[in-house]
């Protein structure tokens, strides 16, 4: 566990020191994945959050550090829209707080996906 931990802090390091045409590159070649394709218990970094309207309604979408060179996009379940306020995902996003996103796999009961934020 502490290996993801050092190994995330380097890549949300090396990320936000990376000059501006690279973090566009990677913006914009990043892919949607779905939160069951992560790897349970890695801590992967956040970059960048935002609220956005889809057919099912308000959801937040998360860009994480999947590697020190790419970056993918999540859904968070809708459950997270009420929790992570505007002033959360500015705070994120400006880079004040650094927080990685944990997969914990689903609940049995409900099978609703188990996530776990942390911060770096």
């Amino acid at each position: 566990m502490i290996y993801f931990f050092s190994l995330n802090s380097f890549a949300h390091r090396l990320f936000s020191e990376m000059e501006l045409d690279r973090k566009f590159e990677i913006a914009t070649s990043c892919r949607s994945v779905s939160l069951w394709s992560l790897e349970p218990d890695r801590a992967y970094p956040i970059v960048h959050a935002e609220r956005i309207n889809t057919r099912y309604g308000q959801s937040v979408l998360v860009a994480i550090v999947d590697s020190p060179s790419s970056s993918v996009k999540v859904f968070l379940p809708r459950r997270y829209d009420d929790v992570l306020s505007d002033e959360d995902l500015e705070a994120i996003n400006s880079q004040r707080v650094a927080l990685l996103l944990m997969y914990k796999g689903t609940c049995p009961r409900s099978n609703s996906y188990i996530l776990e934020l942390k911060r770096e």
